[in-house]
């Protein structure tokens, strides 16, 4: 089995003024680093998919799949595609804002797993944009999207069926998005 990961960072930042969240700094480091460092013992290759300052990354690229900045689920078609492309048998998605993923977020992933999505969770709530997607969903995602039912990811999980890994007892919350300037304050007293 080979793991890919990608960092899904295409957000407009609008809570943010329109800034790039993936720049932004969370101590001495940009935001996408701290999620990086937590990734590279979990996965073989790691990419970044954005849709601005890509001159700023020193990862691989990786494009939505279809295009026109139509949110997450284009994001995972493209992480999807960027997978497929390394000859890995799963991809990771995680949000750029999500500085304090597990360093087991794979391992418990693929317990849960089987043939199926597996999404991680916390204190009741499902973080869709963190999950372990098999290359084989591929061409069902990419259908979804382009069928026009919805461009929501949870809608998609809901149909193509998802199994859930539930993280508890993890202070702070190990999914803790930074959305505002208020976050990301708090995120800096925590790091």
């Amino acid at each position: 089995m080979k793991i890919a990961a990608v960092i899904l960072a295409g957000g407009k930042g609008q809570r943010m003024d329109g800034a790039n969240k993936a720049l932004m700094m969370l101590g001495a480091k940009a935001l996408y680093r701290h999620v990086e460092d937590r990734l590279a013992s979990q996965a073989d290759i790691i990419g970044i998919n954005a849709n601005r300052d890509l001159e700023a990354f020193d990862m691989e690229i990786v494009a939505d799949g279809i295009g026109g900045n139509i949110g997450p689920l284009d994001g995972v078609l493209g992480a999807l595609n960027f997978a497929r492309a390394h000859d890995c048998t799963h991809v990771l998605t995680v949000s750029v804002d999500t500085p304090f993923i597990p360093m087991n977020l794979v391992e418990k992933l693929l317990q849960e797993a089987g043939d199926l999505i597996a999404v991680a969770s916390s204190n009741g709530r499902v973080h869709g944009t963190c999950g372990l997607w098999p290359v084989s969903c591929t061409a069902g995602l990419k259908n979804f999207i382009l069928s026009g039912k919805s461009l929501k990811l949870m809608e998609y999980l809901k149909e193509a069926g998802f199994v859930e890994a539930a993280f508890s007892g993890v202070d702070p919350d190990p999914f803790f998005n930074i959305n505002t300037p208020e976050d990301l304050a708090a995120a800096a007293r925590w790091l």
